[in-house]
Formats: structure tokens, C-alpha cells, sequence
């Protein structure tokens, strides 16, 4: 017979289930894709070598980066705003980044064509989970994403053995078109009259300095340690950084659930406590497990252990971020999380700069983690010194009465 204790929990963590289920299916989705998304680059790491899953992943970084700059924030105007009953600002969105993204994936081409019609792709279907999100259908969320990721999987594999390493960015370019289907099927209403995404301008400026700040600092290093320390070196921080990736999709879900759910007025404390406690669990776990894991499966990959170990604890910091990016542009104040965003990026850069040298590789795993903290830092810095204005505000009015 459970305690007492523990049949409140029970019955605590039931009613949450039952009342946050979309936080359930956001996480199913997350975890799914996730999960496949983990196996498939480990898969990758036994079949290629060092440098290769090096150069693998530098192709996706561009591709990563093109997109950023071609959706133009434009995913989290319409997951803000699109729960607040305005349907029209899809369609000027969607719109708009079909003419953005073609012309980024043009300009990339220039550069690498495979990875310039990933970046088209992979617009066309961040648009689509905007979508679902900002109309909170949580279970075709959960569906669209697992299915991509499934498609990406199967296809570049298949493609691999007759292209190479081409033929996994080409899979990873078909699986996201496949699923960009509810994008797609809203370009027939395609329009130049922007009317209402003009009255969001300045919260779409700051979406999209804050969305491509977030890209640049999850690909950017790929970039910077490809281009100064050499695809091997790339490869062994890219295995350690799947790990923390894999982690991610606790910090992801609680994002993708809480933006829609703080814009609608929802406040979800205990969501937000239940996912610290699992943050901190998982990286404990993973910092133990890491050595065993690597020694047994990825042999090659021996100089990665003490990357993995390090890295997995960056998920702490990153999910202290994601709750409060959610609770901030859920109230509008996108600007604060674009300066956080600033700050975070430039830390990176300078620590990947500074102690890739003077470190080596673990540097480079130390810049991550630091970085992640100080931008958690300055956003409750943001959040807490936002609330004491409250207050105040609150009991100068009381006086005043």
C-alpha cells in the first residue's frame, strides 16, 4: 500500500496529466523525435569516421543557419499571436518566408546545393509545426514531428549507400518537405498584404533576432570549430553535443508547450518545477553513464568521453532558459530575450575562440555549459527585476487608494 505521501503525488502528477495533455503529446513528439534523431546519428558515428561525421554535420550547420535568416521569426509570431484568434497573420507569415526561404536556399546554393534545399525545407516545416502549435493541436504536433523524423531517418539512410554523404543531407531535405504538407497547401493563399504582421513588427524583429541569435548558437560553433579546429575535432565535440541534444528535448517541450500557454494567460508552476527536476536527473545520469556507454558502442570515439560528460550538464541551464524565453514572449517582452540571446551568443563565441585553444577539446565543452548559464542568469536577472516593478507599481497604487 502506498503512503500518504506518495498518493498525493499519484494523484498530483494524474491531474496534471489529465489538465496539461497537450505538454504530453508536445513531449511524445519531442521525445520521439528525439530519441530516432539520437539512434540515427549514433548509427552514423559507427559507420563513418571522425572527419566524415564531422563534415556531415557542417553541411547541416549551414543549412541550419540559412533557414534562420530565412524565416525571419516568423514561426514565433505565429505561435504567440495565432492562439489569440488571429488567423490571418499565418498566411501573411507563411507567405512572406516563401519568398525568404527560395531566396536564402538560392544564395546558399552559390555554396553547397544540397544543404541550400535542406534550408527551404527545413523553413517550410518549422512554419508548419508553428502552425500546429500556435493552434495547439498537440497530437498532430506530436505525429508530424515523430513521422519527419522518421522519413529523414529512413531516407538517408537509403540515399547514403548510393551518394554518400550527399545522400543523407538529400534524405534529411525530402523528409522535411513530406511533412511541410499544411505549409504547403496554405501557399495557394498567398499574399503580399501584410497588414496585421505590420501592427507585430516590432515583436517579429525581436522574434527573429532572438530565433536567429538561438540558431547561430546551435550552429554556429559547428561553423567556428569545423572552420578553426578541423572537421575531426568538430566530430569528436558533435557526438558529445548529440548527447546533450538528446537531453534537449526536456527544455524543447517545456518551450513549445509554455509559449502558447503563457500567450493565452496560462501559468504553469509546477510544469515548470517537475521539468528542473528532471533536467537535473537526466544529466546526473548521464554524466555517470557516459563513460560505459562510449567505451562500449563508439570505441573510436574514446577522446569524446569527457566532452559527453561535461556537456550533458549544460541541459540544467538550458532548461532554465527555455522556461523563462516562454514566459517573457508569452507577455510580449521579446526584446529582453533577444539581449539574453546576444549574451549567450557572445560568450560562445568567445569561449570556443579562447579555450578551444588554450584547452583543447573539453574547452570547447566548458564554453557550452558556461554559455548556457549566463544566459540563464540574465534572463531571471530580466524576470525578477520585471516582477519587483510590478510590485511596486501594485503598492504605489494601493497608496494611492
Amino acid at each position: 500500500m502506498p503512503s500518504f505521501k506518495e498518493a498525493v503525488s499519484i494523484r498530483m502528477l494524474r491531474r496534471l496529466l489529465k489538465e496539461d495533455l497537450g505538454l504530453v503529446y508536445t513531449t511524445i513528439g519531442g521525445l520521439g523525435s528525439s530519441i530516432l534523431g539520437a539512434l540515427f546519428w549514433l548509427f552514423l558515428a559507427s559507420i563513418l569516421n571522425v572527419e566524415e561525421y564531422g563534415l556531415v554535420n557542417f553541411y547541416i550547420a549551414l543549412a541550419t543557419l540559412a533557414a534562420a535568416f530565412g524565416a525571419l521569426g516568423l514561426n514565433t509570431t505565429v505561435m504567440a499571436y495565432l492562439p489569440k484568434g488571429e488567423e490571418s497573420i499565418l498566411y501573411e507569415a507563411n507567405s512572406i518566408t516563401l519568398v525568404s526561404g527560395l531566396t536564402s536556399a538560392i544564395i546558399l546554393s552559390l555554396f553547397q546545393w544540397a544543404s541550400s534545399l535542406l534550408s527551404a525545407a527545413f523553413i517550410f516545416f518549422n512554419m508548419t509545426l508553428a502552425e500546429l502549435l500556435g493552434r495547439k493541436m498537440y497530437r498532430k504536433y506530436a505525429l508530424t514531428s515523430i513521422g519527419q523524423r522518421t522519413a529523414q531517418i529512413s531516407l538517408s539512410i537509403l540515399l547514403y549507400f548510393w551518394f554518400g554523404i550527399i545522400g543523407i543531407i538529400l534524405g534529411y531535405f525530402l523528409g522535411s518537405l513530406i511533412f511541410s504538407y499544411r505549409y504547403l497547401k496554405s501557399t495557394v493563399k498567398f499574399t503580399l498584404k501584410i497588414n496585421t504582421l505590420k501592427e507585430k513588427q516590432k515583436f517579429t524583429l525581436h522574434s527573429y533576432g532572438f530565433n536567429l541569435v538561438g540558431s547561430l548558437s546551435a550552429y554556429l560553433d559547428k561553423i567556428i570549430i569545423g572552420t578553426i579546429y578541423g572537421y575531426y575535432a568538430l566530430g569528436l565535440y558533435q557526438l558529445g553535443y548529440q548527447f546533450f541534444m538528446f537531453l534537449s528535448i526536456i527544455p524543447t517541450s517545456l518551450y513549445q508547450y509554455l509559449l502558447p500557454e503563457e500567450s493565452s494567460g496560462q501559468s504553469k508552476k509546477e510544469i515548470k518545477l517537475i521539468g528542473i527536476i528532471c533536467s537535473i536527473a537526466v544529466a546526473v545520469i548521464i554524466f555517470m553513464t557516459s563513460p560505459c556507454i562510449i567505451e562500449n558502442f563508439f570505441p573510436t570515439f574514446m577522446e569524446s568521453t569527457p566532452i559527453v560528460k561535461v556537456m550533458s550538464l549544460a541541459v540544467i541551464p538550458s532548461t532554465i532558459t527555455a522556461e523563462l524565453n516562454a514566459s517573457l514572449l508569452g507577455k510580449g517582452k521579446s526584446k529582453k530575450v533577444f539581449v539574453a540571446g546576444l549574451a549567450y551568443l557572445a560568450s560562445l563565441i568567445t569561449g570556443l575562440t579562447i579555450f578551444g585553444r588554450t584547452i583543447g577539446a573539453l574547452g570547447l565543452a566548458i564554453t557550452l555549459v558556461t554559455a548556457q548559464a549566463i544566459q540563464a542568469i540574465c534572463l531571471g536577472i530580466t524576470l525578477n527585476s520585471q516582477l519587483y516593478t510590478i510590485n511596486q507599481e501594485g503598492k504605489n497604487n494601493n497608496m494611492q487608494k
